[in-house]
């Protein structure tokens, strides 16, 4: 299709005898919402690090507007336009919010060591580009009046919400989401489904790793599940939910769709 973004095939990862993604091929399509689900240990996150190359399949290709990307290094990844969160928040201690975000802007900077190092003016032109771009950023996001603001001391949900706004810093074409609802209340949960949802009315893809059924359903142009590094299911949210397999592996049948 002439507007899929990401086109995955016959993924697959072998950690010693574990054969953690298997086979596994799919398309994501630009500017939509595409969630990958199962249960724990199905292969999601396994996905997410080979896409952003934090480490090579086994077998397969991931194509990124039609170059393929499997072997390249993670910075070069990023630089073409893929950037992700993790599951577990990692924001670097000693920083504020906005020298948080700052970092982001690393992979588009174009300063060396030596022009930083001895504050030449072109440096100290681009560092205040940087920071105006990361107050934009926390703006986007809502936490531009904690931008001064130690990151880890803010609140759990600030801080998922500001490793976003450090992910979105490095411009990308498309954003990996592992888990951006995980630890958060309902308030807070709906907060990160609206954030979502502007971020890809701003144009940038989302592919979504996430376990709450109620977020995946109602921001998802498409869903795929996993179930033992093997696709299960993969369609229409609706689709997904009234699947027989999906709700005997992984939904239940309190998610059944009228």
């Amino acid at each position: 299709m002439s507007d899929t973004l990401l086109d995955v095939r016959d993924l697959g990862k072998r950690f010693g005898g574990l054969q953690a993604v298997d086979g596994v091929s799919f398309q994501v399509r630009a500017g939509h919402i595409k969630s990958i689900i199962g249960p724990n240990g199905a292969g999601k996150t396994t996905i997410f690090n080979m896409v952003a190359g934090a480490f090579p399949p086994s077998s397969g290709s991931i194509m990124f507007q039609g170059r393929n990307i499997a072997s390249m290094p993670s910075h070069e990844i990023t630089r073409l336009g893929i950037a992700r969160t993790f599951q577990n928040v990692k924001l670097f201690r000693g920083m504020s919010a906005i020298q948080n975000v700052m970092v982001g802007r690393h992979c588009r900077t174009r300063t060396g060591f030596l022009g930083a190092a001895l504050r030449l003016p072109h440096a100290i032109s681009e560092e205040r580009r940087i920071r105006a771009a990361a107050l934009e950023h926390l703006e986007f996001v809502g936490l531009a009046d904690i931008a001064s603001t130690d990151a880890h001391s803010l609140a759990f949900g600030q801080q998922k919400t500001l490793e976003i706004a450090r992910a979105l810093a490095t411009e990308p074409k498309l954003l990996l989401l592992d888990e951006p609802a995980a630890g958060l209340n309902t308030r807070e949960t709906e907060e990160i489904a609206q954030l979502i949802c502007r971020i890809r009315d701003t144009g940038v893809t989302v592919l979504l790793v996430e376990h709450d059924m109620s977020l995946v359903m109602n921001i998802s142009d498409e869903v795929m599940v996993l179930d033992f590094g093997s696709k299960l299911a993969e369609g229409l949210p609706l689709e997904v939910q009234n699947d027989p397999e999906v709700i005997r592996v992984y939904l239940g049948a309190e998610y059944v769709a009228e």
